[in-house]
């Protein structure tokens, strides 16, 4: 007789497979909720000692500390008029002309504004002086001033075309005084001026800053065929009559004061009244605000160079 019995195989489950399945990603998920904790605590703990550090900075300065709008100090200055006075260049500016620009710039309540006519071997000394402030440049060659900016990316650089000559000195101050009830009258945007001698191709901004200080070191003055500098000195006359803030006064400076034009047109738009010193090369005027309503350039007439015009220009 064929036995019938089959084996039956019985296969179980552990109930400990699954638990230890269950486990382990129990742990992977306590392994990672941990670093997550963890990760949370420091950024919170990093934070909060940021904040208070920058506390603590700002208490220190608020306190009498360090200031960060600080002044450069003396022997700093000092040291980069001496090295700069030193330089190889033959059309760098001495030491007794540098000087009085950089007391003007030390005193100038920060953040100053400081408009500069003229890339030249001092360039890097005004932005460095100015260095909590704003410094901006306008060169007349727009290549030199592209490469100048890509040289030296800090450095604000505008170009501008100038229409003058120094031959016509004497007609163009003549056809701004006989406009100055209209389009070259001292206090105005010149933005949006005709003047001949105003600037009116410059960015928008540059009008709309009220300049604590202003050196004019270019254009070239060197022969009647050169655009001169009578552009610049009426312009900083005008943007100086024009501001808009609290701070009346304005620094104009003039470099190669010894030239016919420069004179001229100093003494025509920035005024003798407003001359604070004055050496061969170097004449420093202070030119207040004026009102919107004002048609004089200097208060005293006989500042006027109508007489001097006369004089020959070279």
């Amino acid at each position: 007789m064929k036995n019938n019995n089959s084996n039956t195989k019985l296969i179980l489950l552990h109930p400990y497979i699954q638990k230890q399945g269950s486990s382990s990603k129990l742990w992977l998920l306590a392994f990672i909720s941990f670093f997550t904790i963890a990760f949370l605590l420091t950024l919170v703990y990093t934070r909060e000692s940021i904040t208070g550090k920058t506390s603590s900075i700002t208490a220190v300065v608020g306190g009498g500390g360090v200031a960060v709008n600080a002044p450069l100090p003396t022997t700093v200055v000092n040291t980069l008029l001496h090295y700069a006075s030193k330089s190889n260049d033959s059309y760098h500016m001495p030491y007794s002309e540098m000087k009085p620009i950089s007391d003007v710039l030390r005193k100038c309540s920060s953040p100053c504004n400081f408009l500069v006519f003229g890339l030249t071997p001092e360039t890097l000394l005004w932005k460095s002086l100015n260095h909590n402030g704003r410094t901006v440049f306008i060169e007349e060659n727009r290549y030199y001033a592209a490469y100048y900016e890509e040289l030296h990316p800090e450095i604000d650089v505008f170009d501008v075309q100038y229409t003058t000559k120094m031959s016509e000195t004497k007609e163009l101050i003549a056809s701004a005084k006989e406009q100055i009830h209209n389009e070259c009258r001292p206090v105005q945007n010149l933005l949006f001026s005709e003047c001949k001698l105003g600037i009116n191709d410059l960015p928008n901004h540059v009008y709309e800053v009220d300049w604590d200080v202003i050196l004019i070191d270019g254009p070239r003055g060197d022969g009647p065929e050169s655009p001169g500098r009578m552009q610049p000195i009426f312009t900083a006359g005008v943007l100086a009559r024009s501001k808009k803030g609290n701070n009346l006064k304005t620094h104009i400076f003039v470099h190669d004061y010894y030239r016919d034009v420069e004179q001229i047109s100093g003494n025509e738009f920035l005024c003798k009244e407003n001359m604070v010193e004055r050496t061969d090369m170097l004449a420093h005027f202070m030119v207040e605000k004026m009102e919107e309503n004002s048609f004089q350039y200097c208060r005293n007439n006989n500042n006027s160079s109508s007489s001097t015009t006369k004089a020959s220009v070279s």
